[in-house]
């Protein structure tokens, strides 16, 4: 993943590792479904990390999501 700037980094949001793992698997335009299965979680664990990841990182879809790790 790259972020905005060098000086940007995922601790700069407070995320958790696990939230950095969500981001990772969503920002490659997975599914959540997709992140259930391979963090091994149950729907609505994966449905909090996202929100949670999303009201870090202000973004509301995951287009949003993709353009802010791309840096759009």
């Amino acid at each position: 993943l790259s972020y905005r700037n060098a000086r940007t980094s995922p601790s700069q949001y407070g995320l958790t590792p696990r939230e950095l793992e969500v981001l990772i698997i969503l920002a490659q335009g997975n599914t959540l479904a997709r992140v259930q299965e391979e963090l091994v979680i149950s729907e609505g664990t994966a449905i909090t990390h996202r929100r949670n990841v999303y009201r870090k990182l202000d973004v509301h879809s995951k287009q949003e999501l993709i353009d802010f790790v791309a840096g759009s």
